[in-house]
Protein backbone atom coordinates (compact mmCIF):
# COMPACT_ATOMS: atom_id res chain seq x y z
CA UNK A 1 0.00 0.00 0.00
CA UNK A 2 1.22 3.53 -0.89
CA UNK A 3 2.44 6.25 1.86
CA UNK A 4 0.86 9.28 1.51
CA UNK A 5 3.85 12.60 1.61
CA UNK A 6 1.97 13.57 4.96
CA UNK A 7 1.73 10.12 6.17
CA UNK A 8 5.17 9.49 5.23
CA UNK A 9 6.21 12.70 7.31
CA UNK A 10 4.52 11.59 10.15
CA UNK A 11 6.05 8.32 10.37
CA UNK A 12 9.25 9.93 9.89
CA UNK A 13 8.38 12.19 13.34
CA UNK A 14 7.43 8.98 14.79
CA UNK A 15 10.51 7.59 14.11
CA UNK A 16 12.56 10.22 15.15
CA UNK A 17 10.77 10.40 18.39
CA UNK A 18 11.53 6.97 18.41
CA UNK A 19 15.25 7.50 18.35
CA UNK A 20 15.32 10.28 20.51
CA UNK A 21 13.88 8.18 23.61
CA UNK A 22 14.91 4.84 22.56
CA UNK A 23 18.70 5.34 24.41
CA UNK A 24 16.58 4.27 27.33
CA UNK A 25 15.62 0.66 26.04
CA UNK A 26 16.71 -2.74 25.15
CA UNK A 27 16.64 -3.66 21.78
CA UNK A 28 18.93 -6.66 20.90
CA UNK A 29 19.03 -8.26 17.56
CA UNK A 30 20.66 -11.74 15.73
CA UNK A 31 23.78 -11.91 14.27
CA UNK A 32 24.06 -15.08 11.89
CA UNK A 33 27.43 -16.64 10.56
CA UNK A 34 26.17 -16.04 7.02
CA UNK A 35 29.23 -17.25 5.55
CA UNK A 36 30.78 -15.02 2.95
CA UNK A 37 29.21 -11.96 4.25
CA UNK A 38 31.10 -9.23 4.86
CA UNK A 39 28.67 -8.31 7.73
CA UNK A 40 27.75 -11.79 9.21
CA UNK A 41 29.08 -13.30 12.12
CA UNK A 42 31.65 -14.84 10.57
CA UNK A 43 33.35 -11.91 9.34
CA UNK A 44 33.14 -10.29 12.35
CA UNK A 45 35.68 -13.11 13.76
CA UNK A 46 37.40 -13.81 10.74
CA UNK A 47 38.19 -10.94 8.65
CA UNK A 48 36.94 -7.72 11.34
CA UNK A 49 37.50 -4.98 8.55
CA UNK A 50 33.40 -4.75 8.48
CA UNK A 51 33.50 -4.66 12.28
CA UNK A 52 33.44 -0.70 12.39
CA UNK A 53 30.22 -0.78 10.03
CA UNK A 54 27.94 -3.20 12.12
CA UNK A 55 28.78 -1.01 15.57
CA UNK A 56 27.44 1.81 13.90
CA UNK A 57 24.06 0.48 13.03
CA UNK A 58 24.20 -1.35 16.62
CA UNK A 59 24.54 2.33 17.74
CA UNK A 60 22.50 4.66 15.24
CA UNK A 61 19.56 1.71 16.31
CA UNK A 62 20.00 1.74 19.93
CA UNK A 63 20.90 -2.00 20.11
CA UNK A 64 22.11 -2.69 23.41
CA UNK A 65 22.91 -6.67 22.67
CA UNK A 66 24.17 -8.83 20.20
CA UNK A 67 22.88 -12.90 20.16
CA UNK A 68 26.10 -13.81 17.87
CA UNK A 69 26.18 -17.10 16.01
CA UNK A 70 29.76 -17.94 16.60
CA UNK A 71 30.35 -21.47 16.65
CA UNK A 72 33.78 -23.11 16.98
CA UNK A 73 35.37 -19.59 16.27
CA UNK A 74 35.36 -19.52 20.05
CA UNK A 75 38.10 -22.65 20.02
CA UNK A 76 39.57 -22.14 17.09
CA UNK A 77 40.02 -18.02 17.09
CA UNK A 78 39.45 -17.40 20.28
CA UNK A 79 41.49 -14.10 20.82
CA UNK A 80 39.25 -12.87 17.75
CA UNK A 81 36.49 -13.79 19.31
CA UNK A 82 37.74 -11.72 22.65
CA UNK A 83 38.32 -8.76 21.06
CA UNK A 84 34.91 -9.03 19.18
CA UNK A 85 33.31 -9.09 22.60
CA UNK A 86 35.54 -6.64 24.20
CA UNK A 87 34.97 -4.05 21.35
CA UNK A 88 31.24 -4.43 21.85
CA UNK A 89 31.50 -3.90 25.42
CA UNK A 90 33.49 -0.83 24.81
CA UNK A 91 30.28 0.34 22.89
CA UNK A 92 28.20 -0.72 26.04
CA UNK A 93 26.91 -3.49 24.09
CA UNK A 94 26.31 -7.16 25.53
CA UNK A 95 27.62 -10.03 23.40
CA UNK A 96 25.29 -13.34 23.89
CA UNK A 97 26.66 -16.80 22.97
CA UNK A 98 24.17 -18.05 20.32
CA UNK A 99 23.37 -21.99 19.74
CA UNK A 100 21.09 -23.25 16.87
CA UNK A 101 20.62 -26.74 16.08
CA UNK A 102 16.09 -28.28 16.15
CA UNK A 103 17.34 -31.88 16.73
CA UNK A 104 19.01 -30.85 20.13
CA UNK A 105 15.31 -31.75 21.88
CA UNK A 106 15.58 -35.07 21.24
CA UNK A 107 17.38 -36.59 24.31
CA UNK A 108 19.63 -39.02 22.12
CA UNK A 109 21.36 -35.91 21.04
CA UNK A 110 21.92 -34.24 24.32
CA UNK A 111 25.17 -35.80 25.19
CA UNK A 112 26.22 -34.54 21.55
CA UNK A 113 25.00 -30.72 22.62
CA UNK A 114 26.44 -30.87 25.76
CA UNK A 115 29.89 -31.41 24.69
CA UNK A 116 29.37 -28.36 21.85
CA UNK A 117 28.51 -26.13 25.32
CA UNK A 118 31.34 -27.07 26.86
CA UNK A 119 33.95 -26.92 24.18
CA UNK A 120 32.59 -23.53 22.49
CA UNK A 121 31.19 -21.86 25.63
CA UNK A 122 32.03 -23.01 29.00
CA UNK A 123 35.86 -23.69 27.86
CA UNK A 124 35.78 -20.03 26.37
CA UNK A 125 34.38 -18.06 29.14
CA UNK A 126 37.07 -19.71 31.65
CA UNK A 127 39.94 -18.30 29.55
CA UNK A 128 38.27 -15.23 28.86
CA UNK A 129 39.69 -12.05 30.32
CA UNK A 130 36.12 -10.52 31.96
CA UNK A 131 35.56 -8.12 29.32
CA UNK A 132 35.66 -10.38 26.36
CA UNK A 133 33.03 -12.83 28.23
CA UNK A 134 29.85 -13.24 26.66
CA UNK A 135 26.85 -12.39 29.05
CA UNK A 136 24.54 -14.77 28.06
CA UNK A 137 23.14 -18.03 26.64
CA UNK A 138 20.74 -17.66 23.94
CA UNK A 139 19.37 -20.88 22.39
CA UNK A 140 17.21 -20.94 19.21
CA UNK A 141 15.52 -24.56 19.46
CA UNK A 142 13.18 -24.80 17.02
CA UNK A 143 10.97 -28.24 17.39
CA UNK A 144 8.40 -26.61 15.09
CA UNK A 145 10.65 -27.04 12.65
CA UNK A 146 10.97 -30.69 12.54
CA UNK A 147 9.56 -33.04 10.57
CA UNK A 148 8.04 -34.49 13.74
CA UNK A 149 6.05 -31.83 14.15
CA UNK A 150 4.91 -30.97 10.73
CA UNK A 151 3.86 -35.11 10.79
CA UNK A 152 2.87 -35.19 14.16
CA UNK A 153 -0.80 -34.85 16.04
CA UNK A 154 -1.03 -31.88 18.88
CA UNK A 155 -0.66 -34.68 21.49
CA UNK A 156 2.96 -35.40 19.79
CA UNK A 157 3.75 -31.67 19.23
CA UNK A 158 2.54 -31.72 23.36
CA UNK A 159 5.56 -34.09 24.01
CA UNK A 160 8.06 -32.43 21.96
CA UNK A 161 7.28 -29.49 23.93
CA UNK A 162 8.08 -31.00 26.96
CA UNK A 163 11.41 -32.13 25.66
CA UNK A 164 12.19 -28.57 24.69
CA UNK A 165 11.71 -28.11 28.63
CA UNK A 166 13.95 -31.10 29.56
CA UNK A 167 16.73 -29.84 27.01
CA UNK A 168 17.24 -26.30 28.78
CA UNK A 169 16.70 -27.75 31.78
CA UNK A 170 20.04 -30.10 31.07
CA UNK A 171 21.75 -26.45 29.52
CA UNK A 172 20.96 -25.00 32.42
CA UNK A 173 21.91 -27.86 34.50
CA UNK A 174 25.78 -27.96 33.18
CA UNK A 175 26.13 -24.62 33.70
CA UNK A 176 25.63 -24.79 36.94
CA UNK A 177 27.38 -27.47 37.46
CA UNK A 178 30.57 -26.07 35.74
CA UNK A 179 30.33 -22.83 38.21
CA UNK A 180 28.23 -21.42 35.86
CA UNK A 181 25.32 -20.43 37.43
CA UNK A 182 25.01 -16.37 36.66
CA UNK A 183 25.09 -16.79 33.34
CA UNK A 184 21.87 -16.16 31.76
CA UNK A 185 19.82 -18.26 29.42
CA UNK A 186 17.65 -17.07 26.96
CA UNK A 187 15.65 -18.66 24.51
CA UNK A 188 13.24 -17.66 21.28
CA UNK A 189 9.93 -19.14 20.85
CA UNK A 190 7.08 -18.80 18.60
CA UNK A 191 3.83 -16.45 19.47
CA UNK A 192 1.89 -19.84 19.46
CA UNK A 193 3.47 -22.84 22.11
CA UNK A 194 0.28 -21.63 23.73
CA UNK A 195 -1.99 -22.53 21.16
CA UNK A 196 -4.60 -25.30 21.75
CA UNK A 197 -5.72 -25.73 18.39
CA UNK A 198 -1.66 -26.84 16.88
CA UNK A 199 -0.79 -28.65 20.18
CA UNK A 200 -2.99 -30.59 22.61
CA UNK A 201 -3.18 -28.27 25.80
CA UNK A 202 -5.66 -28.89 28.11
CA UNK A 203 -4.84 -25.46 30.09
CA UNK A 204 -3.51 -23.60 26.97
CA UNK A 205 0.03 -24.46 27.61
CA UNK A 206 0.15 -22.65 31.23
CA UNK A 207 2.27 -25.37 32.71
CA UNK A 208 4.40 -25.09 29.56
CA UNK A 209 4.83 -21.18 30.04
CA UNK A 210 5.22 -21.61 34.09
CA UNK A 211 8.38 -24.59 33.38
CA UNK A 212 9.81 -21.69 30.71
CA UNK A 213 9.78 -19.44 33.26
CA UNK A 214 11.35 -21.63 35.68
CA UNK A 215 14.33 -22.92 33.81
CA UNK A 216 15.27 -19.56 31.76
CA UNK A 217 15.67 -16.03 32.37
CA UNK A 218 13.77 -14.65 29.63
CA UNK A 219 12.24 -15.39 26.09
CA UNK A 220 12.50 -13.79 22.97
CA UNK A 221 9.42 -14.42 21.14
CA UNK A 222 8.98 -14.23 17.25
CA UNK A 223 5.93 -12.51 16.27
CA UNK A 224 6.76 -12.65 12.98
CA UNK A 225 4.76 -11.55 9.92
CA UNK A 226 2.73 -9.17 11.90
CA UNK A 227 2.77 -5.50 10.43
CA UNK A 228 1.19 -3.30 14.09
CA UNK A 229 1.79 -3.32 17.26
CA UNK A 230 -1.99 -4.36 18.48
CA UNK A 231 -1.36 -7.18 16.71
CA UNK A 232 1.61 -8.26 18.37
CA UNK A 233 0.96 -7.47 21.63
CA UNK A 234 -1.98 -9.63 21.09
CA UNK A 235 -0.75 -12.46 19.87
CA UNK A 236 2.04 -12.21 23.09
CA UNK A 237 -0.45 -11.49 26.44
CA UNK A 238 0.11 -14.93 28.13
CA UNK A 239 3.79 -14.82 27.23
CA UNK A 240 3.96 -11.00 28.36
CA UNK A 241 2.27 -11.80 31.43
CA UNK A 242 5.11 -13.76 32.43
CA UNK A 243 7.36 -11.01 32.55
CA UNK A 244 8.94 -9.83 36.14
CA UNK A 245 12.40 -8.49 37.76
CA UNK A 246 13.53 -12.06 37.46
CA UNK A 247 12.13 -12.87 33.48
CA UNK A 248 12.50 -10.77 30.78
CA UNK A 249 9.93 -11.23 27.73
CA UNK A 250 11.01 -9.71 24.68
CA UNK A 251 8.92 -9.02 21.17
CA UNK A 252 10.90 -9.88 17.91
CA UNK A 253 10.29 -8.27 14.76
CA UNK A 254 11.47 -9.18 11.62
CA UNK A 255 12.96 -7.32 8.69
CA UNK A 256 11.07 -8.30 5.92
CA UNK A 257 8.00 -7.38 2.92
CA UNK A 258 6.06 -7.11 6.43
CA UNK A 259 6.82 -3.52 6.43
CA UNK A 260 6.32 -0.54 3.76
CA UNK A 261 9.35 0.96 5.04
CA UNK A 262 12.00 1.77 7.67
CA UNK A 263 9.69 4.30 9.31
CA UNK A 264 6.83 1.85 9.30
CA UNK A 265 8.96 -0.68 11.30
CA UNK A 266 10.70 1.68 13.70
CA UNK A 267 6.89 3.44 14.28
CA UNK A 268 5.85 -0.05 15.59
CA UNK A 269 8.81 -0.46 17.73
CA UNK A 270 8.37 2.72 18.45
CA UNK A 271 4.90 1.58 20.00
CA UNK A 272 5.93 -1.48 21.27
CA UNK A 273 8.49 0.45 23.69
CA UNK A 274 5.95 2.88 24.54
CA UNK A 275 4.44 0.17 26.35
CA UNK A 276 6.94 -0.93 27.46
CA UNK A 277 8.15 -4.09 25.62
CA UNK A 278 11.88 -4.77 24.84
CA UNK A 279 12.22 -5.23 21.47
CA UNK A 280 14.73 -7.50 19.14
CA UNK A 281 15.56 -7.32 15.53
CA UNK A 282 15.87 -9.75 13.17
CA UNK A 283 18.54 -9.76 12.21
CA UNK A 284 21.34 -7.39 12.39
CA UNK A 285 22.79 -8.21 8.68
CA UNK A 286 19.59 -8.15 6.79
CA UNK A 287 18.79 -4.91 8.75
CA UNK A 288 21.81 -2.89 7.60
CA UNK A 289 20.99 -4.47 3.94
CA UNK A 290 17.38 -3.58 4.08
CA UNK A 291 17.75 0.44 5.60
CA UNK A 292 20.36 1.16 3.09
CA UNK A 293 18.36 -0.07 0.56
CA UNK A 294 15.27 2.63 1.35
Amino acid sequence: MAISNTSLGTLLALALTTSACAQATERATWLWKKGGDPLGASAMITSQSTQQTLIDLLQQQHITAVYGSYGQYTQTQSQAVAQWNQTLAAHGIQSHYLMAQNTWVFAQNHSKMLNKLQTRLIDYQRNAAPDAEFTALHLDIEPHALAEWKQGTPQSRQALLWQLIDTFKAIRALLDDQGMAQLRLYADIPTWYDSSAKIGWADQGKAFLAALEEVLDGISIMAYERDNSASILNATADERALASPTFSVRLSVDVSNTWQSPAHLHQVIGELEAAQQRVDIHDATDYYYWLQAH
